[in-house]
């Protein structure tokens, strides 16, 4: 009797039905793929438990380093924001800032189809969505540049406590965000309102915006039928991103200063933070799915998009938030399901590895370590908590919701039934953690028959008795500890017709 190894390969499969996911892991939670075992991903706990709650929703993280070696942070929800050196989150938010939007509001004023058609009265298709208020937050040097899409100004902090942000003198209003230039020219997107226009300070200088022989400040706008959601340094370039296209801003020296072009159609982003960049790549999603840029903009295959397009919900799509976890090569992407108004479900793509796990956890905004030595993410409760820490939900146990399925595994040539009496895992530790569920049937349209074992802790050893012509496999956590978990295999024989 041989034994059969169950080769499913890393990552989930999720773009057809389950049967269309057969040999491969079908659905996930809270689980990765390191080097060909599975594992659970690490927990997490309050980063600092005097803090509390923020007020608000928090839409963006930024983390550095002062001159001093002081670590800092700062955090805008949609009614604050935020500035710590290392724990206590202190209050730095503008006198008069205007509060905005946790929720993207759909059909609000008029319509946006042709005057005089259609019955007055009567709910348009094409109403005006002002999308959840985000914000976009820099390091000038050592200080904090910051603007929100409530009131669209520009604020500076410089790391003082007792004094909040303030707005930068001379620099546009109306705007959709900030970024500051390896050159050290602050952009503002969207500037004064326009939003297709880019417009840059005097370089080292953000209070000079006017263009003279004297300076290099100076604004193009983008040839484009869409609107500036966000821009990202990328290498030595920065890609500014519309919803609907993708554009490249280079430094060209004066007295031009910058150029602009268009590098990639129908691939602008769904959100100003659902892009992410790890050194010379950028990975974003937009409304086709996911896509790549390192130095030239292609489709991101994803073995589980269907399970994004199909199921986000497009209304709030402005929250998407991506985070790089770079100690484990991956970019995730968190997103409101079409149940949801805020980010419930997430999606991975680990790099290294190229595959992708699914997965639900709300997280409204994430930074990688590096400043600080843990991830930092804020939940839907307003809560900050440091990531991959312990095995816990912040002392909570996770048991029942860390696990992996597998799709449907033929046995045999489908023609027989095959009979299996024994299930090994060739390369485990702390296989107590870990029970399995193993469903049979005999036909794609029957219901599995599921039936749940404890794997032998001496010799790894699931003793059953199984006789189908398909089964699935479910592992699951039962315990909160780091278990890892390898290549299965069956000791199998040929079975009978019918």
């Amino acid at each position: 009797m041989p034994l059969v190894p169950l080769d499913i390969p890393a990552g989930v499969y999720r773009n057809g039905t389950e049967y269309d996911s057969k040999g491969r892991w079908f659905d996930t939670n809270l689980v990765r793929w390191r080097e060909g075992r599975l594992e659970p991903v690490g927990g997490w706990e309050q980063f600092d438990s005097t803090n509390g709650a923020l007020d608000g929703k928090a839409r963006n993280i930024l983390t550095w380093r002062g001159n001093d070696s002081g670590k800092y942070m700062a955090i805008g929800t949609n009614e604050k924001l935020y500035a710590s050196q290392g724990g206590l989150m202190y209050d730095i938010t503008p006198s008069g800032f205007s509060a905005g939007r946790e929720d993207t509001i759909i059909g609000y004023g008029y319509g946006l189809g042709i005057f005089n058609t259609g019955d007055y009265g009567t709910e348009r298709t094409t109403s005006v969505a002002l999308d959840a208020t985000t914000w976009s937050l820099d390091n000038w040097g050592e200080y904090l540049v910051a603007c929100s899409t409530s009131d669209g100004l520009v604020y500076e902090w410089q790391l003082s406590f007792a004094t909040p942000a303030q707005v930068v003198a001379n620099a546009p209003d109306d705007n959709v965000g900030i970024i500051v230039t390896n050159e050290r020219h602050l952009v503002c997107l969207g500037a004064d309102g326009n939003k297709r226009r880019v417009q840059w300070s005097d370089q080292e200088d953000n209070t000079t915006w006017t263009p003279s022989a004297n300076n290099l400040a100076g604004d193009l706008d983008l040839e484009t039928s869409g609107r500036i959601r966000t821009a990202k340094r990328v290498g030595n370039d920065i890609l500014i991103w519309t919803d609907v296209d993708c554009h490249l801003m280079r430094y060209l020296g004066p007295p031009f200063v910058y150029g602009i072009e268009r590098v990639g159609d129908d691939c602008g982003v769904v959100g100003p933070n659902s892009v992410v960049v790890t050194g010379n790549t950028a990975v974003w999603l937009s409304e086709s799915g996911f896509w790549k840029y390192d130095g030239v903009i292609a489709p991101l295959q994803c073995d589980a998009l269907l399970d994004v397009t199909d199921g986000i919900n497009r209304n709030q799509q402005a929250k998407v938030s991506g985070g790089h976890n770079s100690q484990f090569g991956e970019i995730w992407f968190f997103y409101p399901s079409s149940t949801s108004n805020e980010n419930d479900k997430y999606i991975i793509w680990n790099y290294r590895l190229n595959h992708w796990v699914v997965g639900a956890l709300s997280r409204t905004c994430w930074h990688d370590q590096g400043t600080f030595p843990d991830p930092i993410a804020v939940g839907d409760d307003n809560i900050l908590y440091r990531h991959e820490t312990d095995w816990t939900n912040d002392g909570t146990s996770r048991v029942g919701e860390v696990y992996a399925v597998s799709g449907p595994i033929e046995l045999g040539q489908g023609d027989r039934f095959a009979v299996v009496d024994r299930i090994i895992a060739d390369d485990y530790e702390n296989l107590p953690s870990l029970k399995a569920t193993i469903g049979i049937k005999n036909t794609p349209e029957g219901s599995y028959s599921d039936t749940e074992y404890t794997i032998n802790e001496s010799d790894g050893y699931i003793d059953v008795r199984l006789t189908a012509r398909q089964m699935r496999v479910k592992l699951e956590a039962t315990r909160d500890d780091g278990f890892k978990f390898g290549t299965i295999r069956m000791n199998l024989k040929q079975g009978s017709r019918r």
